[in-house]
């Protein structure tokens, strides 16, 4: 793969300035998997020991640890991404703004010049059968300086593993001082390109399922290694379910607002490489709950509160299915395979419309362990601790109620004779039980 000039306004600082859309579209980044547009990715082969450095990062996830999932990235396509002068200068504004300017604008889009309210910028657009989602990284809502255990101390999970990061103290200028997120009360965000396409119709009977939560499907793309979707409303990636370890976002003690924090300042620990050096860049592991799609359900009744209906679409995994809010049909609570994903309908007015899907949950593994069906065997799928669900105690998951006709129905659009392979937790006329 071959480089491309990295822009002088670059170094030393991971910030998409002018010229960056032109730049990334061109070429390679060392260590962050974009190759040449228009090169097609081909069957993935990642090595195990990379499987298991992204699944367990030492002591605290490093940008570097999921390098192997990374894809090469694509402006190639024409009915999407930036183009013409007046899509260069907002693209320009939403990469070059900061916290400090959002905070000064308190949150106006039109006074930051960026597409959504607190210097947030997606777009997301449909193309030949995928999906494709283009991101500044930036929440818009308010999120404040962000310390993972506390100011003053640091960022690694305390344990016998090395960390990259043991020796950085969060609010610290003396050690974390030279990122370009620092501030003395914590860490904020920087605008990072992030880059998503995914199926625009994921395939539930593909073969090889469950499927490694990291990885893209067919000529599906991403920059971000740890990644498993991303959110409709601000295009933020969605991560797995832990940060340090073996241990999940929880049980680390890591307090995460709306779900979502900053990654560790890796541009304060003086890279050689300019390219690896990337400040803190907001992302979720937890249900997003202030988004709009959640509120919605969350408020009161009285309000328009939506408690008894099936959550909203919030956001799509990198398989191509949609991942939804907290509830089921009727406001049931879902019951879901060990992936985090079932069948049935998302939508009360037409219950017969089914299809497979993944739902937020409270508990690990927060939207998805694998990416489904699970068939039962979502621990083939785990290089480090096992994140996997419950399930139904069955091989097929559905929300109870769905009926096996419906199931039978939507399954057979893409393999008539799939479903009779495996034993569902519906109770039925006709097929296994």
């Amino acid at each position: 793969q071959r480089r491309c000039p990295l822009p002088s306004s670059m170094v030393g600082v991971w910030r998409v300035a002018p010229l960056v859309w032109s730049w990334l579209a061109c070429g390679a980044l060392a260590g962050r998997g974009l190759a040449v547009p228009g090169t097609e990715p081909g069957p993935r082969a990642i090595p195990e020991a990379e499987r298991r450095r992204c699944h367990h990062p030492r002591g605290r996830r490093h940008h570097q640890d999921c390098i192997a999932y990374t894809t090469e990235i694509d402006f190639s396509y024409t009915s999407f991404g930036p183009g013409g002068s007046e899509a260069e200068a907002q693209w320009e504004a939403c990469f070059n703004l900061t916290w400090q300017d959002a905070v000064a604008a308190k949150g106006d889009a039109a006074a930051l010049g960026s597409l959504g309210d607190w210097g947030s910028c997606v777009q997301v657009a449909a193309s030949d059968g995928y999906r494709y989602a283009v991101s500044n990284s930036v929440p818009n809502l308010y999120f404040g300086p962000y310390c993972p255990l506390g100011i003053g101390l640091g960022y690694c999970v305390p344990g016998d593993e090395e960390c990259a990061f043991d020796n950085l103290t969060c609010g610290d200028e003396a050690t974390a001082g030279s990122s370009a997120g620092f501030t003395a009360l914590g860490d904020v965000w920087v605008p990072f390109a992030s880059y998503f396409k995914v199926p625009l119709v994921g395939d539930p009977t593909r073969q090889g399922l469950p499927v490694d939560m990291y990885e893209v499907v067919g000529d599906g793309r991403k920059n971000i290694g740890a990644a498993t979707g991303f959110t409709l409303e601000n295009g933020v990636s969605i991560q797995g379910p832990n940060d340090a370890g073996n241990y999940n976002i929880d049980e680390a003690g890591f307090v995460l607002p709306c779900g979502g924090h900053v990654t560790p300042p890796t541009d304060a620990l003086g890279a050689d490489d300019d390219l690896l050096a990337v400040p803190p860049m907001f992302h979720y592991h937890k249900a997003p709950d202030c988004l709009q799609a959640f509120v919605s359900g969350n408020k009161p009744v009285s309000h328009g509160g939506q408690q008894d209906e099936h959550g909203l679409l919030f956001g799509y995994a990198l398989d191509g299915f949609g991942i939804y809010t907290f509830t089921d049909v009727g406001g049931a609570a879902p019951v879901l395979d060990e992936c985090g994903g079932h069948f049935g309908p998302t939508d009360d007015a037409d219950q017969t419309n089914v299809s497979y899907h993944y739902h937020a949950t409270a508990a690990s593994p927060y939207h998805l362990a694998c990416q489904g069906p699970a068939l039962g065997r979502c621990s083939t799928t785990q290089f480090g601790v096992d994140f996997c669900g419950v399930g139904c105690g069955a091989q097929v998951c559905a929300q109870p109620g769905t009926a096996y006709s419906d199931l039978e129905a939507y399954v057979g659009t893409f393999n008539s004779t799939w479903l009779s392979a495996y034993s569902t937790n519906l109770d039925m006329d006709l097929g296994p039980v």
